[in-house]
């Protein structure tokens, strides 16, 4: 969720390993919500004029989203997270389902979501099923590729701390090849040259999920390019860290996790993003 009434939400709901602290409780984990809808995408099948599954993941449409691009950017999401963090999708279903309108959108969901009304997008666990809820808008594709985002790390892992789920999320909501010179990474290169890098200590206790800032989802954004970006180490800390997470363990806050530690990618962030260069690490999603 980004803290603005244009942008997209997400309701979940925690899951707490024994052995992390009340700080790490309160403000590592996303707050997950289990919702019950009156009616499921199945039961409902003649309003949806478009519909298509590949494996275990569904699509309901209003109308048509234009079925290839959306097929096409869902599977470059599933494929850069594996690739990226090894992150996969389980075989529990996601179901995307999109509205023609924001008003049949929020006359579906506002009974039950009630945050529906102010937002683009909703991502919530429904028992064993995750569902990506959107309406047709300019942002379509952008929200769907973060919210799916979320629904593919939530299926992975059992919890993971909040700044890591926005920040993959916000870094993966950009096709991969528009990232190198989108307006925020040019933003961050000249806020770089003034002293600026994030704070890992900050971003590690953000209370909840909507108590973030404009400025919190940059820098849980910035945080995870950084890793991802700055050297095979760094990437590899995160890999490591989310592989312990998927396990069922307790890490600790990543900013002292030993691999991290020894990785010493925190320390060099400024320099980082002096230059800020992001990989393309495959052509398929390339647009």
């Amino acid at each position: 969720m980004r803290d603005d009434s244009s942008t997209v939400f997400s309701v979940q709901f925690s899951r707490v390993p024994c052995g992390w602290s009340s700080v790490m409780r309160q403000s590592a984990l996303r707050v997950f919500i289990l919702v019950n809808l009156t009616l499921t995408a199945h039961a409902q099948q003649s309003r949806w004029t478009v519909e298509g599954k590949r494996g275990s993941i569904e699509i309901y449409a209003e109308f048509d989203p234009g079925m290839q691009d959306l097929w096409e950017n869902v599977d470059n999401v599933a494929r850069e997270l594996k690739d990226l963090v090894a992150v996969e999708p389980t075989d529990k279903p996601i179901q995307i389902i999109l509205f023609r309108d924001h008003g049949s959108y929020v006359r579906y969901l506002a009974s039950s979501v009630p945050q529906s009304r102010q937002r683009r997008a909703i991502f919530y666990q429904n028992g064993d099923v995750y569902q990506v809820y959107a309406f047709r808008s300019r942002t379509l594709t952008t929200d769907l590729r973060h919210e799916v985002t979320h629904a593919i790390l939530h299926q992975h892992l059992p919890f993971l701390p909040l700044w890591i789920d926005e920040g993959l999320a916000e870094y993966l909501e950009e096709p991969e090849s528009f990232r190198s010179e989108s307006s925020r990474t040019k933003s961050a290169r000249w806020k770089a040259r003034v002293g600026w890098s994030p704070s890992i200590q900050s971003l590690e206790n953000i209370p909840n999920a909507e108590s973030m800032n404009a400025d919190e989802y940059r820098d849980s954004w910035a945080m995870t390019c950084l890793l991802l970006n700055e050297s095979e180490a760094s990437r590899q800390a995160l890999r490591d860290y989310l592989a312990v997470i998927h396990k069922g363990e307790a890490p600790g806050p990543f900013s002292k996790f030993q691999k991290a530690v020894d990785s010493g990618v925190i320390p060099r962030a400024n320099s980082y993003f002096r230059k800020m260069s992001i990989r393309l690490d495959s052509g398929s999603s390339r647009q």
